[in-house]
């Protein structure tokens, strides 16, 4: 078949609502799989400073020593915790990105 005057031939004009079908499926996949792994980041850094927290009690109970002031200790968990659900949000919008953000073709939605 000859080309038409955008350079597809007809048979192929056809498969695009099954391209952009296909790559909406494959959007949706790559989103729950770094959704997921982004949680699962997140999760494994608090539950991390959790264990720290546990071990720094159990040593400051069994030997009487304390290795961290309590400022050390807010100052620790507050940075831990703004850096975890920063990196958490950056990548939940950067796969979810709201409306008003620019599309696939770079034009923002109205």
């Amino acid at each position: 078949m000859p080309p038409s005057q955008d350079g597809l031939v007809a048979a192929e004009t056809d498969s695009v609502p099954d391209e952009i079908a296909a790559n909406m499926r494959a959007n949706r996949q790559m989103r729950q799989t770094y959704a997921g792994k982004a949680y699962g980041l997140a999760a494994a850094c608090l539950i991390a400073w959790i264990a720290l927290l546990c071990a720094y009690g159990a040593i400051k109970v069994s030997l009487g020593v304390e290795t961290w002031s309590d400022q050390v200790l807010i100052a620790i968990t507050t940075g831990v915790t703004v850096s975890v659900l920063a990196a958490f949000l950056g990548v939940i919008r950067g796969l979810f990105p709201g409306k008003g953000t620019e599309d696939d073709k770079g034009e923002a939605k109205a």
